[in-house]
C-alpha cells in the first residue's frame, strides 16, 4: 500500500496511486446539527484519510483577543480581523487612506523568531505523510487587505508606480517564505488568491497576465525547481487564466466550485495535465441533496478527474457549511471509502 506521501505524489504526478487521497475535513463546532452517534461515525470514517497527510502547515504570528464570544486580532501586517462565530472578516486595512501610510506598515520577516515553531513540531512527526507549507493570502489578497478591495483593483491605473513597488515588496517576502519551506523539505507549497466571482475573473484576463502572471511564475518556479508541488486555492470561475497557471507550473487546483465552473469542461481541457482537489458542492448538493445525491455526485467527480492514473484528490468545493446534514457528510465519506 502506498504511504501517504507516495499516495499524494502519485495522484498529482499521474503515476497510478493505489487508492484515492483526500483532504476532506469536518469542523464539528461549526455544524448546526448535533448527534453523538453520527459524529462518531464521521470521525471513524475520517481517521484513515487524515492520517495520510499532515494538515496544511501555517506560520502566522498574530495578536489575538477573545472577549464576549468574539475573536478580534491584528495580523503581523497590521490588518484587523473579527470573527463572531461566522468566520473571520477584515475590519481594518492599514493603507486604505493612501500610500503615504506605507512607512507605518510593518512588513513581516520570513526568518522571524518563532514563526515556524508549530510547523516544525508537526514536521518532526511527519512519518511518511505528505506535507504542505502555506503562503496564504499570497498576492492579490494581501494587496487588498492592505489597501482595501476597491483600491487594489484601481491602483494599477491611478497609482501604478506605488502599486508595483508594494506588489514587489510582498513578492520578495513570499519568496523568502518559500525558501523557508524548501529548507524544511515539505512536499508542496500551497498559495491562495481568490481571483474569481461566481461568473468570471474579477479583472480582465489580459490585465491579469500583464500585472500578475510574472509574479506567480517566479513563486511557482522557486518551488518547482526544489522539487515541490504547487497547490493553489482559487475560488470562483478562474478558467480564463487556468491555462496560464498550468503553463507556469500549477500542480493542484483547489477547491473547484461546480456552481462557478463546468466540471466536465475542466476535465476535457485540463484532465491529465492538472490535478484537481475538491468539487463536491457545498452550496447545493451537500446541503439540499439526499445522501444518494451526494454519493452519485462524488462518483461522477471521481470519474471526471480521476481517470488519468491519478489527477484527483477528494475534497469539497469549499468548507462544509454549518447547515449541512450529518447524514450527507457520512454519505460523502462512505463514498470515499469505496475508492480506498
Amino acid at each position: 500500500m502506498d504511504s501517504g506521501r507516495d499516495l499524494f505524489r502519485k495522484a498529482i504526478e499521474f503515476r497510478g496511486p493505489d487508492r484515492l487521497p483526500s483532504t476532506i475535513n469536518v469542523n464539528f463546532n461549526f455544524l448546526h446539527e448535533k448527534d453523538r452517534d453520527k459524529e462518531t461515525r464521521i470521525r471513524e470514517l475520517l481517521a484513515g484519510s487524515l492520517a495520510e497527510s499532515e494538515p496544511f502547515l501555517w506560520c502566522w504570528i498574530d495578536q489575538e483577543d477573545r472577549r464576549d464570544g468574539i475573536v478580534r486580532k491584528v495580523d503581523e501586517w497590521g490588518v484587523g480581523w473579527r470573527d463572531d462565530g461566522h468566520g473571520m472578516i477584515t475590519t481594518h486595512h492599514p493603507m486604505e487612506d493612501g500610500y503615504e501610510r506605507l512607512p507605518q506598515v510593518h512588513f513581516p520577516e520570513p526568518n522571524a523568531e518563532g514563526r515556524f515553531r508549530m510547523a516544525d513540531a508537526r514536521l518532526q512527526n511527519r512519518d511518511g505523510k505528505y506535507t504542505v507549507g502555506t503562503v496564504w493570502f499570497t498576492l492579490f489578497e494581501r494587496l487588498w487587505m492592505l489597501r482595501g478591495f476597491d483600491n487594489a483593483l484601481t491602483d494599477p491605473y491611478f497609482f501604478e508606480r506605488e502599486f508595483m513597488a508594494l506588489k514587489e515588496r510582498i513578492l520578495e517576502i513570499n519568496l523568502g517564505m518559500i525558501d523557508r519551506w524548501i529548507e524544511r523539505k515539505v512536499d508542496a507549497v500551497f498559495f491562495s488568491d481568490d481571483w474569481g466571482s461566481q461568473r468570471s475573473l474579477l479583472i480582465d484576463p489580459e490585465d491579469w497576465r500583464r500585472l500578475y502572471r510574472r509574479d506567480y511564475a517566479r513563486m511557482f518556479e522557486k518551488a518547482r525547481n526544489a522539487g515541490l508541488h504547487v497547490w493553489m486555492h482559487l475560488c470562483g470561475n478562474i478558467e480564463a487564466i487556468l491555462p496560464d497557471l498550468v503553463d507556469i507550473g500549477l500542480s493542484v487546483l483547489n477547491p473547484v466550485q461546480p456552481q462557478a465552473m463546468d466540471l466536465d469542461r475542466l476535465a476535457r481541457r485540463f484532465g491529465g495535465h492538472l490535478c484537481f482537489n475538491g468539487g463536491v458542492d457545498v452550496q447545493g448538493t451537500l446541503i439540499t441533496g439526499t445522501p444518494e445525491d451526494v454519493r452519485a455526485e462524488f462518483c461522477r467527480i471521481v470519474d471526471r478527474f480521476g481517470r488519468f492514473r491519478g489527477g484527483y484528490i477528494a475534497g469539497t468545493s469549499h468548507s462544509i457549511m454549518p447547515e449541512t446534514p450529518l447524514d450527507n457528510i457520512i454519505a460523502l465519506l462512505e463514498a470515499l471509502q469505496a475508492f480506498r
